[in-house]
């Protein structure tokens, strides 16, 4: 009975949370046909190019011990972590408004885009509540106020779409696009956070100077292995737009952003739900001796019977769909899509449980496979580009990253034994 009863917590925190990214992905995905009408395959272009550069400074804004939020056993040492988080989050802006001061120029310059210049005054602007946004929804993970999670991401996704509506009705280019984008994760920052900061005096009395530098200590290897992680992680996703940009044209790189846009709303409507969740559950079922390992079966085969009749439709006929709903323009989207389909499908699988190797202490392991990926992404768009074939380039892409995700699924399951886990 007890057995049930946790599963059953375990699918209704998952609902509650996919709830909220179902609509938080279909906003965007539903506007889509409006705006690939208002916009050029270019502008989605110059949005990848800002949104990549932000997101590989972001996902080190905190130092990653927001991932540590959710493993002190006292409140007070998790208040302590959330303050160290937020503390990273503010020096790392700071650092970022000097690095935009001193190469703004040459990195426009670099990507042959002059018109990205001024926007890259906002990117600690960007890294400071995206910072805030990772910290405060692990601080809501760990109380279960997963509807505070869902609301986060419907606030974001609601205020950027509306705001590439207007600007892009008044004409504003990729501007419209990058204001939503940055409005997005602004709100949704304070969405998120807004009950722990209007409770910040009684929060301080929890918070010293010894306390958040003792649990800096005790969680250094966030700072010391898994930031240097994140950072490769990011790497392999967003400097892929990099070598695009340079091997290509800013038609490819808008029209890859765009399918990997339309691609990746399946994907994260329940895998991020389920990698959150289970993230919680794995935790705590860890510290009480249980075993997860029959979790993580559970997880690879639903997620294996839900995902697979969806992305072989998207296989058979993602280029005739994007012509159709998008417009003639957006048929290199279409193409690209079917070939990352299989990639995207394991990665469908593999996502949500790549906890895994933060939870049994494993981040070095992991890093390896981060690095792998990194190198396969490199090598596919190097031969494509020398090719001067885009269509090759994300083939190599496909089959060496979906051969990878099958020995990380492999591999997680391995080490998702209570025995073998070398906690914290």
């Amino acid at each position: 009975m007890k057995k049930k009863l946790l599963q059953s917590e375990f699918l209704k925190n998952v609902i509650t949370l996919m709830s909220g990214t179902a609509i938080a992905q279909a906003i965007p995905v539903l506007i889509s046909p409006i705006l690939s009408r208002l916009y050029t395959p270019e502008d989605f272009g110059v949005l990848a190019l800002f949104m990549s550069i932000a997101a590989v400074i972001s996902v080190i804004a905190t130092g990653r011990y927001e991932l540590a939020i959710m493993l002190p056993e006292k409140k007070r040492d998790a208040y302590n972590v959330l303050a160290l988080s937020l503390l990273f989050t503010f020096i790392v802006s700071v650092f970022t408004f000097i690095l935009v001061v001193i190469f703004k120029k040459p990195v426009a310059i670099f990507f042959e885009e002059p018109g990205i210049e001024p926007w890259l005054y906002f990117l600690p602007i960007v890294v400071l509540f995206a910072g805030m946004y990772q910290a405060f929804n692990y601080w809501s993970t760990r109380h279960k106020t997963f509807k505070r999670n869902a609301a986060g991401r419907v606030s974001q996704s609601t205020v950027m779409s509306a705001t590439n509506l207007g600007m892009g009705v008044a004409k504003a280019g990729s501007s419209g696009l990058i204001l939503g984008y940055i409005l997005g994760q602004v709100v949704a920052a304070l969405v998120l956070g807004w009950q722990t900061l209007i409770h910040l005096k009684e929060i301080r009395k929890e918070i010293t100077r010894k306390e958040i530098i003792e649990n800096a200590k005790k969680y250094k290897n966030f700072l010391k292995i898994n930031t240097p992680h994140a950072f490769l992680d990011s790497l392999q996703n967003n400097g892929i737009i990099y070598l695009i940009m340079f091997f290509f044209s800013k038609l490819i790189l808008g029209s890859y952003s765009f399918a990997f846009r339309i691609l990746k709303a399946p994907v994260g409507l329940i895998g991020n739900a389920i990698y959150q969740v289970f993230y919680q559950k794995a935790t705590e079922a860890l510290k009480e001796g249980r075993e997860i390992q029959t979790l993580v079966r559970r997880i690879y085969r639903n997620l294996f019977l839900i995902g697979f009749p969806v992305f072989f439709l998207l296989f058979l006929f993602a280029r005739p769909v994007f012509t159709f709903v998008f417009g003639e323009e957006w048929k290199i989207s279409g193409e690209i899509a079917q070939i990352l389909i299989p990639w995207l499908f394991l990665n469908f699988i593999a996502s949500p449980v790549s906890c895994i190797a933060i939870i049994m202490n494993k981040q070095r392991e992991a890093m390896f496979i981060t690095f792998a990926d990194i190198t396969f992404k490199v090598i596919a768009i190097v031969i494509g580009g020398i090719s001067n074939d885009f269509k090759l380039a994300f083939i190599i892409m496909s089959v060496l990253c979906s051969s990878l995700l099958i020995f990380a699924l492999f591999w997680y399951y391995k080490i998702a034994k209570t025995e073998s886990a070398k906690t914290y």
